[in-house]
């Protein structure tokens, strides 16, 4: 397999999603289409994780399908569409998804889920190692746009992610605030512990790479922390027990004590939008100002701002989109056209379309009742061969033996009821 490098985007398509189309595309009669199933947390209290994702998927399928469709191996020009599955944010769920796209549906790919809990438990029911016979898991492809917990994908060959890489956006972060604030040496946060992405990234991630760069935790730093991702990330969970919470939680009063005693430069809230408002507000409510605000990838959302504008303001997150191109701006405001919101979780779901229909295209894919195995294989093979595609925000590069992506990402700042880009290091 040789391997390739695409483009996904172009004006024309991403200003087809916003226009009211006033006829439909002279597809073949046949009743040949090219599925996809996604599925993501549309219940539960980060529903809204994938209310954007299937919005954004929407004006995804429906700017192809505006732009002519999707050309099979034979030449027909046949028409994109998915089903959105609610698979909350539960592993089990998930799973059953899974098992029964991959069964009873003739979709040729999957694009979920949320959570990386969920995607963790999920991936581990797929073939490991595609062609290994002894290995009766799933054999169906998957381009995840949300879960980003890091490295995941490799747990199977038929397992994708489009999502960025938050080692690489923390180390750069605080690099750049080390910079930004060099009077700054102390750092205190908290996390939701029974959130596995808040939660691993808080503690081998976020303080592991705050350490690297000069901000030690207060009163000395942490046993086995040593400026290295994941090392003393057990330690880090268990001296911030007091400062911690559940994604449950309404009440922040005593972990807002514990960082305001800590009287930290920097303080790091590592949850998703509907605690982190909890507890931003708590903060402001108890007059906590530290220098430094730092926040979890996830909350870089509207969500957030919707939410706490005013005790968000200041706070700093890493983000893998922002609408500063002309493509990114559009898909904005697809989105919101279709009641959701572009981040940089969901606008992962616009490049998976526009990547899933040039695999298709480029392997041949017949999308016939009779070459529905063949044609999922040609579509995990397709995926594996690619070396980059073009994004909404640059060049997106791929990690070819773990099924990651290389994503270009920005720093994004609360200020008066946006999230503004206060550095661009791509």
């Amino acid at each position: 397999m040789s391997k390739t490098s695409i483009s996904i985007i172009t004006l024309a398509g991403v200003a087809a999603a916003t226009l009211i189309a006033f006829g439909q595309p002279a597809f073949a009669a046949s009743e040949r289409t090219v599925k996809i199933a996604g599925w993501g947390a549309k219940s539960g209290p980060l529903r809204s994780f994938g209310v954007n994702s299937e919005a954004v998927l929407t004006a995804a399928v429906k700017s192809i399908n505006d732009a002519g469709g999707v050309k099979l191996g034979d030449g027909t020009m046949v028409p994109m569409e998915f089903t959105y599955y609610d698979s909350a944010c539960n592993a089990d769920q998930a799973i059953s998804v899974a098992r029964k796209v991959e069964s009873q549906t003739d979709a040729l790919i999957g694009i979920g889920p949320t959570c990386s809990g969920a995607a963790a438990a999920m991936y581990g029911i797929f073939q490991k190692t595609v062609d290994d016979a002894s290995d009766t898991g799933l054999q169906f492809p998957i381009l995840t746009d949300t879960a980003i917990r890091p490295g995941l994908a490799k747990k199977s060959q038929w397992t994708f992610r489009n999502v960025p890489n938050e080692i690489t956006m923390y180390d750069e972060l605080f690099s750049w605030l080390r910079t930004q604030y060099p009077d700054a040496k102390t750092i205190y946060g908290g996390t939701e512990t029974d959130q596995a992405h808040s939660k691993l990234t808080f503690a081998i991630v976020i303080v592991p790479l705050a350490k690297k760069h000069g901000f030690e935790w207060v009163g000395g730093g942490i046993e086995g922390v040593t400026g290295k991702v994941r090392d003393g990330y057990e330690n880090v969970l268990e001296v911030s027990k007091s400062s911690n919470w559940l994604m449950a939680d309404t009440n922040f009063s005593v972990q807002a004590r514990a960082f305001k005693k800590s009287g930290a430069d920097m303080m790091i809230v590592s949850s998703h939008p509907f605690t982190t408002c909890g507890m931003l507000k708590e903060m402001k409510r108890q007059r906590i100002n530290p220098k430094v605000l730092v926040g979890l990838t996830s909350s870089s959302s509207a969500e957030t701002l919707k939410g706490c504008a005013d005790a968000a303001e200041g706070m700093y997150i890493p983000t893998g989109f922002a609408p500063i191109t002309d493509a990114a701006a559009a898909v904005a405001s697809a989105a919101q056209a279709n009641g959701g919101f572009a981040d940089l979780h969901s606008a992962a779901a616009w490049e998976n379309a526009h990547i899933i229909k040039q695999v298709v295209e480029s392997m041949g894919v017949m999308a016939k009742p009779d070459t529905l195995q063949a044609d999922r294989r040609k579509v995990r093979d397709g995926l594996e061969a690619l070396v980059s595609v073009n994004g909404l925000m640059g060049e997106i590069g791929r990690v070819q033996d773990e099924g990651e992506s290389v994503k270009p990402f920005v720093f994004v700042q609360a200020e008066g009821g946006s999230w503004e880009v206060v550095h661009d290091p791509r």
